[in-house]
């Protein structure tokens, strides 16, 4: 009997973290273009900003996708992919939270900003790594040497 886990996960994290990956840039981007446009009193939790209110709903589908991607990657039961998902999934929950503060403060606090922007390049780090793993580039020591292969 063997302990392997079943090609499924694999492929849907070669589906999944890709989406996050351009998710994570698109809400980057809308944060810029939000920021740039900002009023000078500063962001509320109300705003009428439609950048804004992207940047909110891809903020709650990147929650829902990291999670998803910390379920998916313990199915494949690889401690690397496990351990990568969880980092991308800190970075969201970290960007999030510190996105609500700032925005649930006046004025908005730099403080949260620089956290928010933490929790983005953490979640966009782990997102390369897993991809990279997930896609398959980083198979250096990731398997055992199949049938047939030579070893010196």
């Amino acid at each position: 009997m063997t302990d392997s886990a079943p090609a499924w996960p694999h492929k849907a994290l070669r589906i999944l973290v890709p989406v996050t990956g351009l998710l994570l840039v698109a809400q980057y981007l809308l944060g810029l273009w939000t920021n740039a446009y900002a009023p000078a009193s500063g962001f509320t939790s109300n705003s009428s900003f439609p950048s804004l209110d992207w940047h909110y709903n891809i903020g709650f589908a990147l929650g829902i996708l990291g999670l998803l991607v910390v379920i998916v990657a313990a199915f494949t039961r690889k401690v690397p992919f496990i351990g990568l998902a969880i980092v991308l999934f800190v970075g969201i929950a970290i960007a999030g939270v510190e996105g609500m503060r700032f925005v649930n403060s006046t004025p908005n606090p730099p403080v949260d900003a620089v956290l928010m922007g933490v929790g983005f390049l953490v979640a966009f780090w782990a997102s390369l790594a897993l991809g990279w793993f997930a896609l398959g580039m980083g198979r250096i020591g990731m398997h055992a040497p199949g049938p047939g292969s030579v070893s010196t």
